[in-house]
């Protein structure tokens, strides 16, 4: 009877429901009817957008060391999945927070000015594996993130519709840039987290596409 009024409704009012059905996927699918970063299942992401969560999240990461810009829950998200994490915040009341639930991997610092922020990073001992420019003076983080990366690293600049010089000296220096823009956890609107890798780029993926959240599954969709 659901799935008859469901079919029934689709033809009448084709354009508000895949509204509804949207809506849902993003709501409930996706979870960003939760009031934080999370998924549907109430685990911390990262305050990406889904596109970019969906693509980081098939990275082979056990082996990886992490620094980032900015911490949130993508701090606890790559916790969940590297060999090393460190973050740097410049809000005492949220380092605090995240302090609270620091999982053995994670390593959180406080800076609060501009120098010992962006020099957070210099002061790791131990280049980085995939870097995350998500905070504050994130042009001067940029500048800064390439040399502490190994070969074959990954960068990711969030919010990167809103930093386009950043995303620019990024390009200028040689680095491909990718773009995953749509909607992310919380916000009511789109915007773009970016991929910028060179050509030996070398963490591995998974080998089968995902399935996307409010995807359809077609099995025997390839035709040779």
């Amino acid at each position: 009877m659901r799935r008859t009024l469901g079919r029934l409704a689709h033809r009448l009012f084709p354009a508000l429901t895949r509204s509804l059905i949207n809506a849902r996927t993003l709501a409930f699918g996706q979870g960003q009817r939760r009031a934080d970063a999370s998924n549907a299942a109430g685990e911390p992401i990262p305050w990406y957008t889904y596109p970019a969560i969906e693509y980081l999240s098939q990275l082979d990461a056990s082996g990886l060391s992490v620094f980032e810009f900015g911490a949130g829950h993508s701090c606890l998200f790559w916790a969940a999945r590297a060999l090393r994490v460190c973050a740097v915040d410049s809000n005492p009341a949220w380092h605090a927070k995240l302090a609270a639930r620091r999982p053995p991997k994670l390593e959180l610092f406080l800076r609060q000015e501009k120098q010992g922020y962006v020099g957070c990073l210099a002061e790791q001992k131990d280049a980085f594996d995939l870097i995350v420019i998500d905070g504050r003076w994130r042009r001067s983080c940029a500048r800064l993130a390439p040399k502490h990366l190994r070969d074959g690293g990954l960068l990711v600049l969030d919010n990167s519709d809103w930093f386009p010089r950043t995303a620019q000296d990024l390009r200028e220096s040689g680095w491909l840039q990718i773009d995953f823009s749509g909607f992310g956890p919380i916000n009511a609107y789109a915007w773009t987290t970016s991929i910028f890798l060179r050509a030996d780029t070398r963490l591995q993926r998974g080998f089968r596409p995902p399935q996307p959240i409010g995807g359809e599954r077609q099995l025997d969709a390839e035709d040779d």
